[in-house]
């Protein structure tokens, strides 16, 4: 079986760093990526389409049956403090069609799956790639526009609707669709033949407590002195980040201090308030680091915060879950599907800063010890979010595509 991945998005595992202009890692690079390596080992070949950015090569194996290449048009540098690149997915896009329009007699994939990220770029992509290819189509919702989606700006509020229909008319088309919440598989399977929900997953030996004496040289490497908050994601407005500053604030008079992991095109405008603040000596950002450093981060604190204006999934949740830190976030998205289950006394309505930072503060008073243990915590994700699951539902509907591509899904 041979299948072409259409993902502007995908996680380059060996890169030590990543321009935040070109998309600082997320949670959907990192998913299409262990769910490309995870069905690799199982003997499925795969052709990933992706982004990357200029310091990769254009085409390069990452497993004997895993091939990535870099399809992106040249393009001017000019950047958006929202999108990073202006026109980046867009390009891709373009270079993408081309390439399979010139291809499409000499490719001989047997399926097409499609990731969108709720970007009309993308699902345009989705909507014409098996008309040029005649292959069914799989499509995975990252981020839906009918069911999650805010849009954040002026221009972003005007193309809303038409991404939108764009999205409808995608889900039509494909043979199955995966979404990651019980919220979005409602909303799309009134367009859909068969919606299956296959949340994401976790790399549970990744993301083990890491031993203390590299939790302790990772803290030592940060100069992190005191009980420590952390936050994990994209420095983007739609992960929360302006709610760090009220929090760090008042970690402040707890003697504790704030670590943010990641980039993102609004990190000028978070260390301005950070300065604006005067919260230099407690909060620490590390800017990108590598995937394989993100358990040390996590266990590096008391607990994740995460004040999400919008959430299709929030994978950062059951990655701290998995290392045995808890998380406090605003019920946003597919976080309350994830935390109702096993902390729900951890989540907090949306936008209110002030209960966020009351919850914040009860944890770390051992308020909620025993909902936030650690080997239950650890013991909730190995339940419900193991690679192996997921991997086998989409080899399930891999296998349906391949029998009768025309044929509705049977639930």
């Amino acid at each position: 079986m041979k299948v072409l991945k259409l993902t502007p998005f995908f996680h380059h595992p060996d890169a030590d760093s990543w321009p935040p202009a070109y998309d600082s890692v997320g949670g959907m690079q990192v998913q299409t990526w262990r769910q490309a390596v995870w069905l690799a080992q199982e003997g499925i070949h795969q052709h990933v389409m992706t982004i990357g950015f200029p310091s990769l090569p254009k085409l390069r194996k990452l497993h004997p049956l895993l091939w990535v290449e870099r399809t992106l048009l040249p393009m001017p540098r000019i950047r958006s403090e929202f999108s990073g690149l202006i026109g980046l997915t867009q390009s891709w896009a373009v270079a993408t069609l081309y390439v399979l329009l010139r291809k499409r007699r000499t490719y001989d994939f047997d399926i097409i799956h499609s990731h969108l990220d709720g970007q009309i770029a993308a699902l345009l992509v989705a909507c014409l790639a098996p008309r040029l290819l005649l292959r069914p189509l799989i499509l995975t919702v990252h981020c839906s526009r009918l069911a999650v989606y805010t849009p954040h700006s002026w221009l972003d509020m005007l193309q809303h609707r038409l991404a939108r229909w764009l999205e409808r008319k995608a889900v039509r088309r494909a043979f199955a669709v995966v979404a990651l919440t019980q919220r979005t598989a409602s909303q799309l399977s009134h367009d859909a033949r068969h919606v299956e929900i296959i949340p994401d997953v976790v790399d549970i030996m990744q993301f083990a407590p890491p031993p203390p004496e590299d939790i302790a040289a990772f803290r030592k490497h940060h100069n992190l002195r005191r009980q420590t908050v952390g936050f994990v994601g994209r420095i983007a407005k739609e992960k929360g980040w302006q709610h760090l500053i009220p929090l760090a604030q008042a970690l402040r008079e707890q003697e504790c201090e704030l670590l943010i992991v990641g980039d993102g095109t609004q990190r000028d405008r978070l260390r301005h308030a950070i300065d604006k603040a005067g919260l230099q000596d407690w909060v620490t950002v590390t800017g990108f680091i590598p995937n394989h450093e993100v358990p040390l981060a996590m266990a590096a604190c008391r607990l994740i915060v995460m004040p999400s204006a919008y959430e299709e999934f929030g994978g950062a949740s059951i990655e701290a879950l998995a290392t045995g830190v808890p998380v406090v976030a605003f019920a946003v998205g597919g976080l309350p599907e994830i935390l109702r289950h096993i902390t729900p006394d951890l989540l907090v309505e949306p936008e209110n800063t002030p209960a966020l930072i009351a919850r914040v503060s009860a944890v770390l008073a051992g308020h909620h010890a025993q909902s936030v243990d650690p080997a239950r915590l650890r013991a909730y994700v190995e339940q419900r979010y193991a690679p192996s699951t997921m991997g086998g539902r989409i080899l399930y509907l891999y296998r349906l595509a391949l029998i009768n591509p025309t044929k509705p899904v049977k639930p």
